[in-house]
């Protein structure tokens, strides 16, 4: 990878929003290795505040790991994974990127979130989403109720319970998967009467998008292209910035 933010399956493409660096990848996953870049380019954590219909805090690993396990011995399946997922994460040198891209096929696109906390590229994460409010002893998740999925409001996030005064005492990245939003009125966002998202965004030291867009086709509630929610979003991010 050598630091350019490239490899051979995938080419995330970075957009300049007025000095605000939005990187777009196809595959969640992915926004790891520009979570990396960053935490290497600082040389310090930030924390992550992820909008995604899906939770994606799946432990590192994890499904290769158990896969793998079963595979060889399912009564030995807890020993096993905790075995495999140890191997892969040890293997990780964070000093030479080529190591972590080496192991992104083996990385589902709901496992990247806890690898980077157990990474150190991230020291926090608040993670919004559409379907789980998981209890991990590290994290923090708010889950989104139903009538307002896709939303981007300030009453979505106060109706969460977003801490906002913490998240603004850090460096943050801000991540987006577009299967979050539902259709083309999510983005009809009242910039003077909603502060929150606004501010999210001009914090943010960077912004990752991810277009998933099996998961995106199959959640939508209109005919409405992947291209154009992206491009809906982006004018949005332009409008903020």
């Amino acid at each position: 990878m050598n630091g350019d933010m490239s490899d051979n399956n995938l080419r995330p493409s970075r957009l300049n929003i007025n000095g605000k660096a939005v990187w777009v990848v196809d595959d969640h996953q992915y926004a790891l290795l520009i979570w990396t870049k960053l935490f290497l380019d600082r040389q310090a954590s930030p924390v992550l505040l992820s909008i995604d219909y899906h939770p994606d805090t799946n432990p590192p690993f994890w499904l290769y790991a158990y896969q793998k396990a079963m595979a060889i011995d399912p009564e030995r399946e807890v020993e096993l994974v905790e075995k495999f997922q140890k191997k892969m994460m040890t293997g990780i040198n964070l000093n030479d990127l080529d190591t972590l891209q080496a192991v992104m096929a083996s990385m589902r696109n709901d496992e990247q979130i806890n690898t980077a906390l157990e990474l150190g590229i991230i020291s926090d994460y608040h993670m919004v989403n559409c379907m789980e409010k998981h209890d991990y002893l590290r994290g923090h998740h708010y889950l989104v109720p139903e009538n307002q999925f896709g939303c981007l409001d300030d009453v979505m996030f106060e109706n969460i319970g977003l801490p906002l005064a913490e998240i603004s005492s850090h460096d943050l990245i801000l991540d987006i998967d577009l299967d979050y939003f539902r259709s083309r009125d999510n983005f009809n966002l009242e910039l003077k009467q909603n502060k929150i998202f606004s501010d999210l965004v001009k914090q943010a030291k960077i912004i990752t998008i991810a277009r998933s867009k099996s998961y995106f086709d199959f959640l939508k509630k209109e005919t409405f292209t992947i291209e154009e929610c992206q491009e809906r979003l982006i004018r949005l991010l332009t409008e903020i910035c």
